[in-house]
């Protein structure tokens, strides 16, 4: 499924401040993980704080996955 522009604004840009905080992170993983959190929210009503809740989400699972 292609990305809006928002969507994909979001996800690079939620994807390369993860990147700063998980290096060790594969690339693809750390995508896939961004736009896993970024769909969990697809039916939220309210938009305004999608990349905030997306940001912390990813990096939720990220950080139990690195263990």
């Amino acid at each position: 499924m292609a990305l809006a522009d928002e969507e994909t604004r979001v996800v690079d840009q939620v994807s390369a401040r993860l990147h700063t905080r998980f290096p060790g992170a594969a690339p693809d993983h750390l995508r896939t993980t961004v736009e896993s959190a970024y769909h969990g929210l697809d039916g939220a009503r309210i938009r305004d704080f999608v990349e905030i809740l997306v940001e912390r989400e990813a990096a939720d699972a990220l950080a139990r996955t690195a263990v």
